[in-house]
């Protein structure tokens, strides 16, 4: 049926609202890769963000190119001189020029998990353990070879360098083999450690290869000779990456599934320092850039970093970094009038910035923290005193070169915090009613906020019903809306500012309630008022009205205004 159809369209992304671009999207699981332009003279960082894959230049870290996508996610990478190869499922693509589909090979028949590019080939091994090699450029299977599960599980492969037409197999029993894949025959087997081999890696030198291994343990082999040169481990799991220094430092990096990064010498076989919490999640992929001091790693946090290696310790610093919400957004809106800013709470804990221009306007706000200081003396994954994700928030441009131009509510919080957009940090004041200042309520919390339109006062709600104003200058609580009647002086949470236009005398008494034509989602302020007699209270003109200080803002409702005499001049 003609419904069913639209629904397919819809599904597969036709259709009148299709994809544009992915903002604050810049890793996942899969490993990244590293190539090198012979023609630019200039390495290139491809990765995989869900169905595309995105390519950036590792000199500033700057989006290049992002690929068509492919019709599901991307679950394996690897990449050639001339080509990028990515998976999904069992089908295998190869990507020219960063962008379009060229080849597709098929005849997988489960889901693809280990690519290795071979010259004219490209080898890879799906979870049933069967390993193919195809001919790039015919796209014909070139060699198929089927192993044991039992026996011999396949978990990692290598093309050992100098090496002509062999490849290095890594299995979960912990054996290795050294196979001729022009021959198809087998040559040697190593008998390995007994333990699971979870990666592979070329070391400088030739005949030498780094084992990782499920324990946490690195193997450094001679796969010339079979013999064991040296062994470390580290407490922190599996190995999950492996690189080498080729600058004329004889470091080894391996990284771990909690986000934590080892440093080793090779020359004194002894560990140098520790990154700790170089990522939130699994270092997923781990790149040395040939010749220089420069560490890439990505991981499942949705974190690009470039490491450099320039001070005493043998210790790296963030060179540069593109980063997003590690967790799910709870809430987006634009800054600003002109659309190129995007402000995004997450369940992470961060507020960020995306700019719809370029990726290099991107900006993050940090974590909410209730004491900075002791936060970053404590660490990421160890600080107690980080705030709830936040769930509503709200920003004015006006004034915020000034101060605080952003406030937040967090998840049953009943303190705001500020932020300032210009410092990129966590503002300066926490706004919470003089009631609760020395103890901390368990039922009362934050559930609404937002700002006037001139950037001077900050609106709350809470749960309670009540509703305070704030000066997002000093932070001082400037009023309350409402009468308490009784115990319980409020009857419901505020979830919406605006649903009612309500105006205060400076007692804080009910002044008049005006219904509103329609329900906006916010409680947006006007700074200019049309009318110059009182839509609200016809007592005078606004003139008249503002005679106790500066203009006060004026209540938008959709066609009509209730200009700065419906508010409390005491602000």
């Amino acid at each position: 049926s003609a419904a069913h159809a639209g629904a397919v369209r819809g599904r597969s992304g036709g259709g009148l609202f299709a994809g544009f671009r992915v903002l604050g999207r810049f890793s996942g699981h899969v490993p990244h890769v590293l190539r090198y332009h012979g023609r630019h003279r200039e390495f290139y960082l491809a990765t995989a963000v869900g169905r595309s894959v995105h390519t950036y230049n590792v000199k500033r870290l700057g989006i290049v190119a992002v690929s068509n996508a492919l019709p599901q996610d991307i679950t394996c990478l690897a990449a050639d001189r001339m080509l990028i190869f990515a998976s999904y499922d069992n089908i295998l693509h190869a990507f020219a020029r960063n962008k379009e589909v060229v080849h597709t090979y098929e005849g997988h028949k489960a889901r693809i998990h280990l690519l290795q590019p071979f010259g004219d080939h490209v080898i890879s091994v799906d979870v049933d353990n069967v390993l193919i090699v195809w001919d790039i450029q015919s796209e014909e299977e070139y060699l198929q070879v089927d192993f044991d599960k039992a026996t011999f599980a396949v978990s990692a492969v290598l093309h050992p360098s100098t090496y002509l037409n062999k490849i290095l197999l890594g299995s979960e029993q912990g054996s290795l083999q050294l196979w001729n894949i022009r021959s198809n025959k087998l040559l040697y087997s190593f008998p390995g450690w007994h333990l699971a081999v979870t990666t592979l890696e070329q070391a400088p030198a030739v005949d030498v290869v780094a084992v990782g291994l499920v324990s946490g343990h690195i193997i450094v082999h001679n796969i010339k000779f079979d013999e064991t040169l040296m062994k470390f481990q580290q407490d922190w799991g599996p190995i999950t990456a492996i690189s080498f220094r080729t600058d004329g430092h004889p470091v080894m990096a391996a990284g771990s599934p909690i986000g934590h990064i080892a440093l080793w010498d090779l020359e004194e076989k002894k560990l140098i320092c520790q990154m700790q919490d170089a990522h939130s999640t699994a270092i997923a992929g781990m790149s040395f850039v040939p010749g220089e001091p420069l560490l890439i790693t990505n991981g499942a946090d949705n974190a690009i970093r470039v490491w450099i290696f320039d001070g005493p310790g043998g210790t790296g610093r963030v060179l540069r970094s593109r980063m997003g919400h590690s967790a799910p957004p709870t809430k987006i809106r634009y800054h600003g009038q002109n659309g190129e800013h995007i402000l995004s709470a997450g369940q992470d804990g961060t507020l960020q910035s995306f700019s719809t221009v370029h990726e290099k306007f991107n900006k993050s706000l940090g974590r909410g923290s209730i004491n900075k200081k002791k936060s970053k003396k404590k660490g990421l994954k160890l600080d107690t005193m980080a705030l709830p994700p936040i769930t509503v928030f709200a920003s004015e441009v006006a004034h915020q070169s000034d101060w605080d131009s952003i406030v937040a509510c967090h998840q049953g919080y009943i303190t705001c915090t500020t932020w300032n957009y210009q410092k990129t940090s966590m503002g300066a004041h926490k706004l919470r009613p003089e009631e609760f200042s020395k103890h901390k309520p368990i039922d009362i919390y934050a559930t609404a906020v937002d700002i006037t339109s001139c950037g001077n006062f900050a609106v709350i709600g809470l749960s309670t019903g009540q509703v305070d104003v704030y000066n997002m200058q000093s932070g001082i609580h400037r009023g309350r809306y409402g009468k308490e009647r009784g115990k319980n002086c409020y009857t419901s949470k505020i979830l919406i500012l605006n649903r009612t236009a309500t105006t205060w005398f400076p007692s804080a008494t009910l002044r008049k309630t005006c219904s509103l034509d329609t329900s906006p989602a916010l409680l947006p302020f006007s700074a200019h008022a049309p009318a110059t007699q009182c839509l609200s209270c016809s007592e005078g003109s606004r003139t008249e009205h503002s005679t106790r200080g500066a203009a006060s803002p004026v209540l938008s409702t959709g066609g009509r205004s209730l200009p700065c005499s419906c508010w409390p001049h005491y602000f």
